[in-house]
């Protein structure tokens, strides 16, 4: 009893510390664990205060200690899991996830994001899906899936998620977005052009967003708003080739040399070692010198 008393006096000292001085706090516990070594609360509670201080190997050190007096403890393994996740050690990361016998949201997600972060789609999908077994409270882990099964070609996939998430969340623009990609790329540019409209409502502003939207005008015949939109692009990211590219494209497809040239110069300008650019910069000056010539 008089040892559970001061068990208690430690941690409620620790706590009182943690919000103004948490160095205090683990001080506190550390002294407490002279007194207590094998105790699992003091131990759980030092490793959370190094995890929540991104001091991640430190909480590793502390939760692997657990598991040598309790080695099924889910929470150190489920923590350790979750520390290699934030330092970017990935297959640590599965092993300890795949210790766990339950399942519940949160593993499932980070489960499927530590999948997907060394290119194993197909087992990112399964454990999300799998997620959805549970009621689901956030609009991400639909994302999440309906991106998924964008990288691996599942466009119809991709729809009815975002349909479900569209039904249960409303409107958002990055879902319009996916919507609008995953029509593209099935070839429904009109489909495709009213989710990038409505993105765009939604103040959805990357410059991949405003090429893609740009790309979809250009296939129904809306080459002024795709001209405009690829301009966005260049000026919201001014050192990615690609929208210069399309722009140029564009313009040469329409035989508005002058301005693709004048396009071309500013790309070389801001992105001098593209060869693609460098490629175009070279013909339309030959066919500005050829101009000029006969002109003569």
């Amino acid at each position: 009893m008089e040892d559970q008393k001061k068990l208690n006096n430690i941690l409620w000292q620790a706590k009182m510390h943690l919000n103004t001085n948490w160095l205090e706090a683990m001080r506190i516990l550390q002294e407490g664990l002279k007194r207590f070594p094998r105790n699992t609360e003091l131990l759980l509670y030092l490793a959370e205060l190094y995890f929540n201080k991104k001091l991640f190997r430190k909480a590793i050190k502390i939760y692997h200690h657990i598991m040598e007096i309790e080695a099924d403890n889910e929470t150190a393994i489920f923590q350790i899991a979750n520390s290699f996740l934030a330092i970017n050690e990935y297959k640590l990361a599965i092993d300890y996830y795949d210790r766990l016998f339950a399942n519940f949201p949160e593993l499932l997600y980070n489960k499927a994001y530590a999948y997907s972060k060394i290119g194993r789609h197909d087992k990112s999908i399964e454990a999300l899906e799998t997620a959805f077994n549970f009621n689901i409270s956030s609009l991400l882990p639909y994302i999440f899936l309906a991106e998924l099964y964008f990288l691996e070609g599942r466009h119809e996939d991709t729809l009815k998620t975002l349909e479900k998430a569209q039904l249960k969340f409303g409107s958002h623009g990055n879902i319009s977005y996916l919507k609008g990609l995953a029509y593209f790329n099935l070839k429904n540019y009109l489909k495709a052009y009213i989710e990038f409209e409505n993105a765009d409502k939604l103040k959805v502003n990357s410059a991949n967003f405003y090429k893609n939207f740009a790309l979809t005008c250009n296939q129904i015949g809306k080459t002024e708003k795709a001209i405009n939109l690829l301009l966005k692009c260049i000026k919201s990211n001014p050192f990615d080739p690609i929208g210069y590219i399309e722009l140029i494209d564009i313009y040469m497809a329409k035989d508005r040399n002058e301005e693709a040239f004048a396009i071309v110069k500013l790309a070389k300008k801001n992105i001098p070692l593209s060869v693609t650019l460098s490629m175009l910069y070279d013909k339309l000056s030959t066919d500005f010198i050829d101009k000029n010539n006969k002109g003569k």
